[in-house]
């Protein structure tokens, strides 16, 4: 019954979807065309049933018509962009094919433009509405927990994220009973989880161990299909298969591969070929910024404009970094001097307030700006836009054999360690620790959803 009744709700956010993209396309008509009913008939019902067709196979095949209780608002920001984008692309050829030619491109891409408006606009409201009442105690999930101490993080984001709806109906573990008894009812490892499902109404069973077992996995896969339960597993293995696991084949033998690094060729050919159209636009668009930025810095102190480093780029590679001078000319010779004062525990330097800094240069570092030359960089194909950022020689002959994994991408000038909100205070091992945390859950959604924190970051101009 759970099921049919998201069902519908879903169908009905997908024509939701496409009601957007006709009002859209109305808007878009009357800012170009100064009229809403210049088109014939017949081409109206034609390009109506174009946007209905379009926009609702992409609505679900991107399941924007889908409430997820704990999807980033930049995971749907991007999604909608996708939505409008290949919709209006799709659009535009339909309109050729059909011989509209004197719709012109113009008021399409006014629609794409106000789509991705009204559909991320409505996607707010909605998710507000629904996370307000999951926070009030409504439209909430029960589910069953089976877990070991491994499943503690977890236990704690549904504890603390109330938004997301799900209610603990009881926790399946031993080790588990002096923490969480007063969350749910903590059972011990032989229970009866067949009786629990026939006799509690319970929505999902999430199995969290660190060491699964599959004769328990398989038995607890039986159980709630019988009984129509959504089962969900997590295991530490999941970090080693997520968008790097395939089978290959010995003749017809099927083997698992798993890889370090993405495997997703065609996405990261999307994201070498974004870098290089971003880093020219940028470049292009902000070149009075950067002729203003090398006037200040010639201006108020002596020395070169750029400062130049060697860093250690894909796999080893060595390669010759760009970046606006924040220090004075013998920064390197002081480096030594300030040793004794450096607050990172690894070989990393990082001093809060560093003498070296000019006063334009600190202006710089605050807002992120002396990284704007690494745009070249990023066209001679050196440098990405995202990934772990480059290190230095020095660091990497101090690396530990487990820390040289995050030259397996090729490093960027923005990183999940630069948007983090304890970036100032955070230990030389929990970064690098999140640069392989990048490298493992890789994808252009998550890029994206960097992008923006680090526009953001900019604006809070709070960097060292």
């Amino acid at each position: 019954m759970l099921r049919e009744k998201e069902q519908v709700i879903n169908n009905v956010l997908a024509f939701f979807d496409v009601l957007i993209a006709w009002v859209s396309f109305n808007a878009a008509l009357f800012i170009h065309f100064e009229q809403f009913s210049f088109l014939r008939n017949k081409d109206s019902v034609i390009l109506y049933l174009l946007i209905l067709f379009i926009w609702l196979v992409l609505s679900k095949s991107l399941r924007l018509n889908e409430l997820y209780r704990s999807r980033p608002y930049s995971i749907l920001l991007f999604n909608c962009i996708v939505l409008a984008s290949i919709g209006t692309g799709l659009l535009s050829i339909s309109v050729f094919a059909f011989n509209l030619y004197y719709i012109g491109l113009m008021p399409l891409v006014y629609l794409g433009v106000i789509d991705v408006f009204l559909t991320f606009g409505a996607k707010l409201l909605i998710y507000a509405f629904f996370k307000g009442a999951r926070r009030k105690g409504l439209n909430y999930k029960t589910i069953l927990i089976i877990g070991d101490k491994s499943a503690s993080p977890f236990i704690n984001q549904l504890k603390n994220v109330k938004e997301w709806g799900y209610r603990i109906t009881g926790i399946i573990g031993d080790e588990l009973e002096e923490k969480y008894g007063d969350i749910a009812p903590i059972l011990s490892e032989d229970t009866d989880i067949d009786s629990i499902l026939a006799n509690k109404a319970i929505d999902e069973v999430i199995y969290c161990k660190e060491k699964a077992r599959m004769d328990e996995i398989q038995n607890l896969l039986t159980s709630c299909s019988e009984v129509g339960v959504v089962f969900r597993m997590y295991t530490p293995f999941f970090n080693m298969l997520t968008n790097k696991t395939h089978l290959h084949y010995f003749d017809t033998t099927p083997v698992l591969t798993i890889s370090n690094t993405p495997m997703d060729y065609l996405s990261l050919k999307v994201k070498a070929g974004m870098d290089i159209l971003a880093s020219f636009f940028i470049i292009a668009f902000f070149s009075p910024v950067y002729v203003g930025l090398a006037a200040a810095i010639k201006l108020t102190s002596p020395g070169p404009v750029f400062f130049k480093q060697k860093r250690v780029g894909l796999r080893g590679r060595k390669f010759w970094v760009y970046k606006f001078r924040t220090m004075v000319t013998n920064a390197e010779e002081l480096k030594k001097e300030l040793m004794s004062q450096n607050e990172m525990d690894g070989p990393a330097f990082k001093m809060t307030h560093d003498p070296r800094i000019t006063k334009v240069g600190n202006f710089l570092r605050k807002t992120s700006l002396d990284e704007l030359p690494q745009f070249f960089n990023v066209l001679m194909g050196d440098m990405s836009i995202v990934g772990p950022r480059p290190p230095v020689p020095m660091e990497v002959k101090e690396y530990e054999r487990w820390q040289l994994r995050r030259l397996s991408m090729k490093p960027g000038i923005t990183c999940v360690w630069q948007v983090s909100n304890s970036r100032n205070d955070i230990s030389f091992e929990d970064w690098m620790r999140m640069d392989l945390e990048y490298i493992d859950n890789w994808s252009l959604k998550l890029d994206f959803a960097i992008i923006l924190k680090t526009v953001r970051t900019m604006l809070r101009a709070d960097g060292k």
